[in-house]
């Protein structure tokens, strides 16, 4: 589980965001000041922080500050709407991770909380890169897939730990189920884990649940 602690005074936003990270498997702190930040911070450790820069008490880039002035080494998302070339500039240079702007992608957040936990937690985990069209193993080995094989596993990282029917995944890639070949899908799974056995002796981590359809046997990170 990635630990995440929100910083927010927009409650509505917060509470979005938090319902969001929920659903992805992550276990969110919510947060609505400064001191209620600190006092959060007290009671555990953190892998993430996502800080808002306005809030009722302060600058949330003064507490980006303070935090690693401290050395806290958690992953850090300077939260904000504010989107000049500038602001960016200053919090990077106050060491946060990323700034991401209002209003956000819901998708895009996940995306970057999962990648710095990755870094973070010092875990090796699979990694599938939209933009490279492949897939990352824990030791570092590539794999090439096709736009199905990507679809099919995107939709499967969505939603760790679930088993997804074939159905629900044939309209993910964009087929209609009831006319869809659902051995057409077998057929993508075992040439995914040729893909793999081709280059890496590491096991793909997609489980085939007979009856029932797919699911994934260890957490895969996404990478815009």
């Amino acid at each position: 589980m990635i630990q995440v602690l929100v910083l927010d005074d927009e409650s509505e936003l917060r509470e979005e965001v938090a319902f969001y990270l929920r659903a992805r498997e992550c276990t969110v702190t919510e947060a609505g000041s400064i001191r209620e930040f600190r006092n959060a911070l007290v009671l555990q450790d953190y892998d993430i922080f996502i800080i808002d820069r306005k809030l009722p008490d302060g600058d949330g880039l003064d507490l980006v500050s303070d935090l690693r002035a401290q050395g806290v080494r958690s992953g850090i998302v300077v939260f904000t709407a504010r989107d000049a070339g500038n602001d960016r500039i200053e919090g990077y240079q106050r060491l946060a991770d990323h700034y991401v702007t209002k209003p956000v992608r819901l998708d895009e957040l996940l995306a970057v909380v999962e990648a710095l936990a990755w870094r973070v937690k010092g875990r090796p985990s699979w990694r599938l890169h939209y933009a490279e069209w492949a897939l990352h193993s824990p030791n570092g080995h590539v794999i090439k897939v096709t736009g199905q094989e990507l679809a099919f596993l995107r939709a499967l990282s969505e939603s760790p730990q679930k088993v997804l029917s074939r159905q629900k995944l044939a309209d993910k890639l964009g087929k209609d189920p009831s006319l869809y070949e659902l051995r057409n899908m077998d057929a993508l799974v075992l040439r995914l884990r040729k893909k793999v056995a081709e280059v890496t002796p590491e096991t793909l981590p997609v489980k085939t649940v007979h009856g029932s359809g797919y699911t994934l046997t260890q957490a895969m990170v996404r990478v815009l």
